[in-house]
């Protein structure tokens, strides 16, 4: 009987899966493509009184944020700038985003655009949005 390999000759799966998900995920390189692709995670919440929106910006302070409400939209804008120099490390896995981001969500329902408040505490947004008040 002839040694074969396990594989039966075929080129390996597993490096081709796990090379498939590098350049998905951006694991291993440190691109600026890697790092356009990312948005601020975020939860919208219906209180009784309006709106609260909660976004994950770890880094990013409130002077690189542009907040505006635009009818029901929602717009968020900022920059976050991780400042290190890597010219003399070999880089191995980036994940950490660094660059401009941009986010828009559309509210459920009306809102005072020009009466919402902004918190930001531990890296975590808080935008609360009070409902449009009609009048009688």
């Amino acid at each position: 009987m002839t040694g074969r390999h396990e594989n039966h000759g075929f080129p390996s799966r597993r490096a081709e899966v796990e090379a498939l998900f590098s350049d998905v995920l951006g694991l291993g390189r440190s691109t600026a493509a890697a790092s356009a692709r990312w948005l601020p995670s975020l939860d919208l919440l219906e209180e009784p009184d309006g709106y609260v929106v909660e976004l994950d910006i770890p880094g990013v302070s409130l002077q690189d944020l542009r907040i505006s409400v635009a009818g029901r939209r929602l717009t968020l804008s900022g920059r976050r700038e991780i400042v290190r120099d890597f010219s003399a490390a070999r880089i191995h896995v980036r994940e950490r985003w660094s660059g401009a981001f941009s986010r828009s969500i559309e509210l459920p329902g009306a809102v005072d655009g020009g009466r919402f408040t902004v918190t930001l505490r531990e890296g975590i947004l808080r935008i609360e949005l009070p409902r449009h008040k009609m009048l009688p």
